[in-house]
């Protein structure tokens, strides 16, 4: 299982390297990665220092951050590297003031952001190759995320970032295992839940193949039909065959982050083992996409 990156954001305050660091770590990793210059956080910055409204930026900024697929590195050295390369080369829009407001907004902003996993920041000017190593090692740990660890970063995301409340999002991928074990099921505070939720919707699934529906039409792996809903927390589960990938949309209304996000992800990745086992053999790997819609710390 890989957590994949999908964007990585590079942001800054004007002169703090950010298109010498984009170049190289294009060429280092071979353009591994989707590499974007700037992103919300720059908009707020720049917003703040010419007056402009902030308030619908700051919300943009968050929904990219709680994509946990989402990674930003911030590049934020000293202020009198910054000083020293404009007096070196100068700048097409800002004067030594205004790029020393910039930066003092930046600093602000990314206190604002708390310690959120996916969002790295360079304060020390440590050299080009040392931050690309820094950023690449990084970025490989994260991608390496299992489902349980994901639950972790989920967890520290939320308690990082000061605020009690987010809707998040996370993209798992990986191949079908050969063997995997049943052990979540035995969780001492939710295996019954899950077990609950395993026979539900196995029993949907094969009632759907046999024909045992509104149409009496037996669906294959093209169908659309293979969907559990509840009102309890896991709260809609969606499997599409597709080919060799099998989708897997998942939705939880409510989970709380302290407790259970772990325990949740890995079950479902059991889910999506069993069924592909199951009843979906021509899939090799499979996409797991989760929205937690309420994802909170206890009260």
């Amino acid at each position: 299982m890989t957590l994949d990156t999908h964007v990585l954001t590079l942001e800054g305050p004007d002169l703090s390297g950010k298109t010498t660091f984009y170049e190289t770590l294009h060429r280092t990793s071979n353009f591994k990665w989707n590499i974007q210059d700037r992103s919300s956080l720059s908009m707020i910055c720049y917003a703040r220092q010419f007056g402009r409204e902030c308030d619908t930026l700051r919300g943009k900024l968050e929904v990219d951050l709680s994509n946990m697929n989402h990674r930003m590195v911030v590049l934020l050295p000293e202020f009198c590297l910054l000083e020293k390369r404009y007096h070196k080369r100068g700048d097409e829009v800002q004067s030594i003031e205004s790029l020393r407001n910039l930066y003092d907004i930046f600093c602000d902003e990314v206190q604002k952001l708390g310690d959120r996993p996916n969002v790295m920041v360079l304060r020390e000017n440590l050299g080009i190759d040392k931050h690309n190593e820094l950023v690449s090692v990084w970025l490989t740990s994260l991608e390496a995320s299992n489902a349980h660890q994901t639950g972790v970063m989920i967890r520290k995301y939320v308690l990082g970032s000061g605020i009690d409340e987010h809707t998040i999002d996370a993209t798992l991928t990986g191949k079908f295992p050969d063997s995997y074990d049943h052990l979540i099921l035995d969780n001492h505070s939710e295996g019954k839940y899950y077990r609950k939720i395993l026979c539900d919707f196995q029993y949907k699934i094969e009632k759907e193949i046999l024909g045992i529906n509104e149409y009496n039409l037996p669906q294959d792996a093209s169908s659309r039909r293979f969907y559990y809903s509840s009102d309890t927390c896991i709260s809609s589960l969606h499997v599409l065959p597709r080919g060799k990938k099998m989708h897997f949309l998942c939705a939880l209304r409510s989970i709380d982050v302290e407790k259970n996000v772990s325990i949740d992800l890995k079950f479902l990745e059991y889910l999506a083992f069993t069924f592909g086992k199951k009843y979906f053999p021509i899939c090799e790997e499979y996409e797991m996409r989760v929205r937690l819609n309420s994802a909170h710390r206890r009260e």
